[in-house]
């Protein structure tokens, strides 16, 4: 009897938000899902061996309201126009990303998405893979790429962009090919001085992240001409991202897709998580018979690929993030703050301003957090989480934050031994 009580406002809460919902946006989310399916059913499981159409809802997170391509198990969402439609619960966080939902898995989306259908369904096809990658067997689980904060690894980050797109640009299969190796003399620049897992970490995320980006560039391009003027694009969207420690792989996976659609059509078949895009890149050239020689890149030919120009805008935008970082350590080692201890949780996060504060941990400037203790949300002043993933704390005296306490926890105040350090404690 309580079952069905609880049920019954449930229902009554969504019909009273529903009613304040246009049946226009039931309309046009009815149409993105169309459009998406579409595009989907175009494919017909060519790419990758299967349907990957999933159930998929998006998210206003100003509303917390859910506009779903269909029913749940559990019957939370009811029939609104040609969708369904409730409530997004508040213990879960908004994101583009996958979701448990109604006894169900789901893509989820933010609302509103992006108005061109290309854009969007690209973000949607992106996070598509990421429902089915567990069953494709192609979901590695990689460490974080700190390395990428390192100017150094930003600059040969972006000699190998610019060697992959001039590789792209070329019509001759030579050219492409040899400037194809000189993007991976670039990258094995990057990762000379570095510990075996950075290499390995790259290729992981490459798999995990570039794959699902290759995947939506794929079936959402009209052809190879459309997918290399927006892969050139793609290049000059992130160019200056402020952070690559997440976001390098979805351009340098894209890229590494389609030349692989060049040089070796069948790459898809048997490939595993543990693979390497620039290795197997690199073998389909040397098993050409192109008349290549796979000699390291000569150092004249560096300006050839925008060296200079390159070196000298990273080193300026060091200076910058160097004073930024020392600002949030100077926060987190000598500020009042406020630590939170991390059990059972979720985060949703935007990868492209992630930074490395070293052994403190990871700042993430927007981040909303749910776990055991409740709902931390924070906009500004940034939230480092501990290299063990025990911790997460939010300056004291800033307004950028704000946390909801499930029942049975509390905010305590300072110690004698951490004078620094407000703490929640589960009493």
């Amino acid at each position: 009897m309580m079952k069905h009580f609880h049920r019954l406002i449930l229902l009554t809460a969504v019909f009273m938000m529903l009613s304040c919902t246009s049946e226009n946006t039931a309309s046009v989310a009815h149409s993105y899902f169309t459009s998406l399916e579409s595009v989907l059913q175009k494919d017909a499981g060519t790419l990758w061996g299967k349907s990957l159409y999933a159930p998929t809802f998006f998210v206003d997170s100003e509303t917390a309201t859910i506009y779903a391509d269909r029913r749940d198990k559990e019957e939370l969402l009811v029939p609104f126009g040609k969708i369904w439609s409730g409530a997004f619960p508040g213990d879960m966080n908004p994101a583009n990303s996958t979701a448990q939902l109604g006894g169900m898995k789901w893509v989820m989306a933010l609302w509103p998405l992006p108005e061109k259908d290309f854009d969007r369904n690209v973000l949607l096809v992106h996070e598509t893979f990421h429902y089915w990658q567990k069953d494709l067997g192609l979901d590695p689980v990689p460490g974080l790429c700190e390395h990428m904060e390192n100017t150094s690894a930003r600059i040969w980050l972006k000699m190998e962009w610019n060697a992959l797109d001039q590789a792209i640009r070329e019509e001759d299969t030579a050219k492409a090919a040899e400037a194809i190796l000189q993007a991976l003399h670039f990258r094995n620049t990057r990762l000379s001085d570095l510990p075996n897992e950075a290499r390995s970490n790259e290729d992981a995320f490459l798999i995990l992240e570039g794959l699902p980006e290759y995947t939506a560039y794929k079936l959402c391009c009209d052809g190879p001409d459309h997918m290399k003027q927006q892969i050139i694009e793609s290049r000059k969207r992130h160019w200056n991202n402020e952070s690559f420690v997440y976001a390098f792989a979805y351009h340098s996976g894209l890229a590494y897709g389609y030349l692989l659609d060049r040089f070796d059509p069948d790459w898809r078949t048997g490939l595993r998580k543990d693979c390497s895009l620039p290795f197997m890149l690199q073998s389909a050239i040397l098993k050409s018979d192109l008349t290549v020689a796979p000699q390291q890149a000569p150092t004249g030919s560096l300006n050839k690929f925008g060296y200079d120009t390159v070196v000298a805008t990273e080193n300026a935008r060091e200076l910058e993030k160097a004073r930024i970082r020392d600002a949030y350590i100077q926060t987190f080692t000598r500020d009042t703050v406020l630590a939170i201890p991390l059990h059972q949780f979720n985060m949703g996060f935007s990868p492209v301003n992630v930074q490395s504060l070293g052994q403190l941990g990871t700042l993430y400037p927007n981040i909303r957090i749910t776990g055991d203790f409740g709902i931390l949300e924070v906009s500004e002043g940034g939230c480092l989480i501990s290299s063990d993933w025990t911790t997460a704390f939010v300056p004291y005296s800033t307004t950028g934050w704000k946390l909801e306490l499930e029942e049975g926890f509390e905010m305590l105040p300072p110690s004698r031994e951490a004078p620094l350090i407000y703490r929640i404690a589960e009493m």
